[in-house]
């Protein structure tokens, strides 16, 4: 057990009701307030009705500061409410003085210190090269270095319990499966084999045009980020060539923000495909990790419980 982070700056509220995907209603210092939600989850064991809640200021540092979302939300709101939300929910009361994590900004800060740290068992001695990778149409939460070697890091929020389980995801994700497609195809021997995914469906990168050396000038496969291409410190407009993408590994993190679990399993029944997908990445060598992490009020900390939570395919 590790404490990642002190966190005093927050507000103790009770929740009313979710508006949107973005937006919860809550009651904070007797005030009906509107507080920024960035888990797009549906998140039924948490957003409910009188649920205790812990709020922290937008400008914690915990997260970019968030815009006049409710503009988009139709004109049922009164002017005074059509302002900058100043509060994010991030953590709902689990048991006496602990704290479930549903705030994925604040996951991947507790991920990134733990890292920072040495936290991480299975990662001592890494480090982040660079966040927020473009593949193809995904960007991929980070690229690392752990011992000579350089991996592809998704990070998901695994929030949803059953029985002894944290879970994910609690419905279908599209775009969790599209992460895990790109997570395989990096970690394929050779980027144009053919893969057979759910539903029979084949990922797109295969057949000779496709091979990076073949198609400057069409879809790359790795794509810019900060102004650069991969690769490439001059920034041109080349593509890597296939051989270029053989030491790049793939990870899929699971985050389980809770803390009376014992082990991750990924939930069939919200999203088959996922489930499916994480096997068929788990065959071909992807790694499925998992961490806990969650809030002790009483110490006012993050707590790392497990850095290497069991795994259940």
């Amino acid at each position: 057990m590790k404490i990642l982070l002190k966190i005093e700056n927050y507000e103790k509220g009770v929740i009313i009701e979710r508006l949107n995907r973005f937006v919860v209603k809550a009651r904070v210092k007797n005030k009906n307030v509107l507080a920024h939600l960035n888990n797009t989850g549906r998140l039924e064991d948490f957003i409910k009705k009188w649920k205790v809640g812990l709020f922290l200021p937008i400008n914690a540092g915990y997260g970019n500061p968030v815009a006049d979302t409710l503009r988009r939300y139709g004109a049922g709101l009164m002017h005074t409410e059509r302002t900058k939300l100043k509060f994010r929910l991030s953590m709902v009361k689990e048991s006496k003085n602990i704290y479930s994590i549903i705030d994925t900004s604040l996951q991947m800060k507790c991920f990134e210190i733990a890292l920072e740290k040495g936290y991480i068992s299975w990662l001592k001695g890494a480090k982040i090269l660079k966040r927020n990778f473009r593949i193809n149409h995904s960007l991929i939460d980070y690229l690392i270095q752990h011992k000579n070697k350089k991996y592809f890091l998704e990070v998901k929020s695994a929030v949803m319990k059953y029985k002894n389980f944290a879970m994910y995801p609690d419905c279908p994700s599209i775009r969790g499966q599209k992460h895990i497609k790109e997570l395989i195809n990096i970690q394929s021997t050779r980027i144009t084999d053919r893969i057979n995914y759910p539903n029979n469906s084949i990922y797109p990168n295969e057949g000779p045009n496709n091979i990076p050396e073949y198609r400057p000038n069409k879809n790359k496969i790795f794509g810019e980020h900060s102004g650069n291409k991969f690769g490439q410190d001059s920034g041109r407009n080349i593509n890597p060539r296939l051989s270029a993408l053989y030491p790049y590994k793939s990870v899929v993190l699971f985050i389980a923000g809770m803390k009376n679990i014992s082990a991750f399993s990924p939930n069939k029944n919200a999203d088959p495909k996922i489930y499916e997908l994480l096997k068929i990445a788990k065959n071909k060598g992807v790694k499925i990790k998992a961490i806990q992490i969650y809030f002790d009020e009483k110490r006012k900390s993050i707590i790392l419980e497990n850095d290497n939570l069991p795994v259940v395919l």
